[in-house]
């Protein structure tokens, strides 16, 4: 799912105490990772994925206020691949 010619950045970001590590080429707006990994907590995707397969990450397709996110979850990294506009 990764081009060659994306170049994807780090982002270490603390959400309610739980390190993350936001990977994406996407430029999104903190409101909007923070509203993702809201999602992703509600949602006990890290638990759920850890309790799967913890050596294969989960497909998330993640509904957010004004856009879609399609991310990849294992532990607490979050690998952002597309983000689709409402």
């Amino acid at each position: 799912m990764i081009r060659d010619e994306e170049e994807y950045i780090i982002f270490p970001i603390i959400h309610n105490n739980i390190f993350y590590n936001i990977i994406t080429h996407l430029d999104l707006e903190l409101k909007e990772v923070r509203e993702m990994l809201d999602w992703i907590q509600k949602n006990k995707i890290v638990e759920k994925q850890m309790e799967e397969d913890p050596e294969m990450a989960m497909l998330c397709e993640i509904e957010l206020s004004k856009s879609r996110i399609i991310a990849d979850v294992m532990n607490y990294e979050v690998w952002i691949y597309k983000r689709i506009e409402k």
